[in-house]
């Protein structure tokens, strides 16, 4: 039973206001992921067509790459939490009913965004150390740091602010979205 298709009996039962314009962010934050691989697939195919048919190898692409990957991974989270798709523990979740799943519905959004919440604040600390000092990537980049640690930020903060809207929708009867 996944947790986007709980909701309480009695009541209205529609998705709150907050449910359904975070869930409508993490939509388009996934959009922009989808966008992010179908570019890094088109890099990473010009880089191995530049390398083994013409010769000149590129250098860049490598590193550009890894920081796709970072954006990717931030900005889908959200959307996976608000499909339901999210890590829980399977033996437990599917056999709760009732009070029980809710409970263990609510600890699972609580304990989301916690780490969420973490991931923010150290992210946050990141970005800032990054602005302040100017730190610059090693390779032929040279970007900024925080820019691809700013993602960080974009996706913990967005997965933080969903886990916690499911989690008091879900306190309160309200249908998960």
């Amino acid at each position: 039973m996944k947790m986007s298709d709980e909701y309480e009996e009695g009541g209205d039962n529609s998705p709150s206001f907050h449910g359904r314009a975070l869930g409508f962010l993490a939509k388009l934050a996934a959009v922009l992921s989808a966008v992010l691989i179908v570019f890094t697939l088109a890099i990473t195919g010009y880089s191995v067509l530049q390398r083994y048919v013409f010769g000149t190898p590129l250098t860049w692409t490598d590193e550009l790459s890894g920081f796709l990957v970072v954006a990717i991974v931030m900005l889908g989270a959200a959307e996976t939490l608000r499909k339901g798709e999210h890590i829980s523990v399977d033996l437990l979740s599917s056999k709760a009913r009732g009070i029980s799943a809710k409970i263990l519905g609510i600890w699972g959004y609580v304990s989301t965004a916690f780490v969420a919440g973490v991931l923010l604040i150290s992210g946050w600390a990141a970005v800032e150390f990054s602005w302040n000092i100017g730190v610059y990537s090693d390779g032929y980049l040279e970007a900024p740091l925080w820019i691809p640690q700013s993602f960080l930020l974009v996706g913990g903060g967005l997965l933080m602010l969903l886990a916690i809207s499911r989690a008091i929708d879900l306190l309160v009867g309200k249908r998960q979205k």
